[in-house]
């Protein structure tokens, strides 16, 4: 018997009263699931991480108050490493000494706009600024631990606002490093350190909101823990994507162990090999981060400076393998940097003013490079860079594409006879060959 139009109409009621009523029910037996990350394309990421691809070349900055004593960022001081290397229990331990650099913290010298000239001199296209070493201190105001940071200094001024400022207005990229370790917060790795990730998240949307566009997050890997339940890193990855969408991330977010072995959906843009060259590598960005002055991170007097033959060849071979080079300075206590570094940096600028066409804004191959040199590709040509002449003749192997002409860019002119199936011939006088880089162009006849 077919129902009346009243009769549905009471059944629809009761159908719905009871849905509601089974709704708490069934809400608390279902269990609450992370959404995952974003899936970005290919074709979005290559977008994305284009200008990086380009630059090349970027400026690392390692600075706290540990400036003044001249030793190691962070690693010089004598307190206990909670969920560290060493092995040490979580807790901090105090370092007198050390934990009170900040109150004779006074950079008076330091000159936003200065440091950003001396790395646009230098032909570096991007800043990336210590926000939060290991050792806690913000060089900034944060909110979530003002006796620790910029604010408790003689100082004061927001050190991080003044160079993103400077680089906002100057054109150049800039970047934040954030440590998520922090040996000195009392909540560091207890219990189920949900409060400590709070406050790591909470310094981070201060940095991801109060600075303008951040072109790069710098991250520098956890000691210990599981990720997902200890570190919550799910969480620290949507807030990054929610507020600056468009930042180029490194691979050490998600990092315990071993930087080659971060879960696939928090991998980050590029990888990073530290204080040592990267090997060619054209499936993933990558960037190897080095000191100017030998074995430290932060402001080493008299520390000893690599030659401006060494700079030049560590740009060369992290370009030719398809890779970055980010080059730290360790700017003084008095806020400068240091007057024989600004000199090595801007004989490095010289240089690739006449010769950063063969590095900008390419990619690394089509040869592989090694101990000779390497070379840069866009478009129809091919830039060969030799670091070292087996004598007056290189043989390589040979190009796909006919050669059309060859320009020695350093001076000189070289003889270059590509064979398919046999290889590229470049003779060149040993009186012409540069001492730092002999740079050829080649003119293909078709890219």
């Amino acid at each position: 018997m077919n129902p009346t139009l009243g009769q549905l109409s009471c059944r629809i009621f009761l159908a719905l009263c009871a849905l509601i009523a089974a709704a708490p029910m069934l809400a608390a037996e279902e269990p609450a699931v992370a959404n995952p990350p974003a899936i970005e394309t290919p074709a979005a990421r290559d977008a994305r991480m284009q200008w990086w691809r380009d630059a090349k070349f970027g400026m690392f900055l390692h600075w706290s108050p540990v400036s003044i004593q001249g030793t190691e960022l962070s690693w010089s001081r004598n307190g206990r490493k909670p969920l560290d290397v060493s092995g040490d229990p979580a807790g901090p331990s105090a370092d007198p000494a050390y934990d009170s650099l900040h109150k004779q913290f006074n950079p008076t010298r330091y000159d936003a706009r200065q440091w950003v000239k001396i790395a646009q001199d230098a032909g570096m296209k991007y800043m990336v600024l210590t926000c939060k070493h290991h050792e806690g201190f913000a060089m900034y105001p944060t909110k979530f631990r003002s006796d620790f940071s910029i604010a408790a200094t003689p100082f004061k001024r927001d050190v991080v606002k003044e160079l993103a400022d400077a680089c906002h207005a100057a054109g150049m990229r800039f970047g934040v490093y954030y440590s998520q370790r922090d040996w000195t917060h009392p909540d560091y790795g207890i219990g189920d350190n949900k409060k400590y990730v709070e406050f790591m998240n909470g310094q981070l949307r201060e940095l991801l909101t109060d600075y303008g566009k951040v072109d790069v997050v710098w991250f520098d890997s956890y000691g210990t823990g599981d990720l997902e339940k200890f570190w919550q890193i799910g969480a620290t990855w949507s807030l990054i994507k929610s507020l600056q969408p468009a930042a180029v991330i490194n691979n050490r977010l998600a990092v315990l162990a071993s930087y080659n072995q971060q879960p696939a959906p928090y991998r980050g843009d590029f990888d990073t090999p530290e204080q040592h060259i990267g090997a060619m590598q054209s499936a993933r960005a990558w960037e190897s981060c080095v000191t100017l002055v030998g074995g430290q991170w932060s402001y080493k007097p008299q520390g000893e400076m690599k030659g401006f033959a060494q700079v030049i060849r560590d740009l060369v071979v992290c370009v030719t393998g398809d890779g970055n080079l980010l080059l730290n300075v360790g700017p003084t206590p008095s806020g400068e940097i240091e007057p024989r570094q600004a000199v090595r940096l801007k004989e490095v600028g010289d240089w690739l003013k006449k010769y950063g066409e063969s590095l900008y804004g390419t990619r690394g191959g089509p040869l592989r490079n090694g101990k000779w040199g390497g070379t840069t590709q866009r478009g129809d040509k091919v830039w060969i860079h030799v670091l070292e002449w087996p004598g007056e003749q290189l043989n390589l192997p040979a190009l796909k594409e006919t050669v059309k002409s060859a320009r020695v860019l350093t001076g000189g002119d070289a003889k270059v006879v590509n064979t398919p199936g046999q290889g590229l011939l470049v003779t060149l006088p040993r009186a012409q060959q540069d001492a730092v880089d002999t740079v050829i162009e080649l003119t293909l006849e078709r890219p």
